[in-house]
Protein backbone atom coordinates (compact mmCIF):
# COMPACT_ATOMS: atom_id res chain seq x y z
CA UNK A 1 0.00 0.00 0.00
CA UNK A 2 0.93 3.35 -0.77
CA UNK A 3 0.34 6.55 1.13
CA UNK A 4 0.03 9.60 -0.16
CA UNK A 5 1.38 12.83 2.35
CA UNK A 6 0.46 16.24 1.94
CA UNK A 7 3.35 18.79 3.32
CA UNK A 8 2.30 22.33 3.85
CA UNK A 9 3.09 25.41 5.51
CA UNK A 10 5.80 24.51 8.44
CA UNK A 11 6.17 21.30 7.57
CA UNK A 12 3.09 20.04 8.82
CA UNK A 13 2.06 16.58 7.49
CA UNK A 14 -1.35 15.38 6.71
CA UNK A 15 -2.22 12.18 5.05
CA UNK A 16 -4.51 12.76 2.55
CA UNK A 17 -4.57 9.19 0.03
CA UNK A 18 -4.08 5.46 0.37
CA UNK A 19 -3.91 3.14 -2.94
CA UNK A 20 -2.36 -0.52 -3.70
CA UNK A 21 -0.29 0.93 -6.86
CA UNK A 22 2.06 4.24 -6.24
CA UNK A 23 1.15 4.72 -10.22
CA UNK A 24 -2.50 5.69 -9.40
CA UNK A 25 -1.14 8.60 -6.57
CA UNK A 26 1.41 9.79 -9.28
CA UNK A 27 -1.39 10.13 -11.88
CA UNK A 28 -3.35 11.77 -8.88
CA UNK A 29 -0.73 14.57 -8.08
CA UNK A 30 0.14 15.07 -11.40
CA UNK A 31 -3.20 16.04 -13.25
CA UNK A 32 -2.61 18.86 -10.30
CA UNK A 33 0.90 20.27 -11.84
CA UNK A 34 3.14 18.76 -9.35
CA UNK A 35 6.18 16.93 -10.55
CA UNK A 36 8.93 15.20 -9.07
CA UNK A 37 12.01 17.23 -7.97
CA UNK A 38 15.23 14.85 -7.41
CA UNK A 39 16.70 18.44 -5.26
CA UNK A 40 13.70 18.03 -2.67
CA UNK A 41 13.09 14.70 -2.78
CA UNK A 42 9.49 15.31 -3.00
CA UNK A 43 6.49 15.91 -5.80
CA UNK A 44 6.39 19.96 -6.42
CA UNK A 45 4.52 22.47 -8.40
CA UNK A 46 7.02 25.10 -9.01
CA UNK A 47 10.95 25.04 -9.17
CA UNK A 48 11.18 25.85 -5.72
CA UNK A 49 10.41 23.88 -2.13
CA UNK A 50 7.80 24.41 0.41
CA UNK A 51 6.56 27.99 0.39
CA UNK A 52 9.14 30.40 -1.62
CA UNK A 53 7.51 30.63 -5.00
CA UNK A 54 4.86 27.94 -5.14
CA UNK A 55 1.32 26.99 -3.48
CA UNK A 56 3.31 26.36 -0.31
CA UNK A 57 1.62 22.01 -0.69
CA UNK A 58 4.43 19.06 -1.80
CA UNK A 59 3.92 15.91 -1.89
CA UNK A 60 5.43 12.28 -0.83
CA UNK A 61 3.92 8.97 -1.77
CA UNK A 62 5.06 6.33 0.92
CA UNK A 63 5.18 2.66 1.39
CA UNK A 64 3.24 1.24 4.17
CA UNK A 65 2.27 -1.85 5.32
CA UNK A 66 -0.90 -3.30 5.15
CA UNK A 67 -3.10 -5.06 7.77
Amino acid sequence: MYLLIRIGTNDVRTSELVSKSKKSLENHIKEKGFYWSKKCNRYIDDKNCGISGGSGTDYLIELIDEL
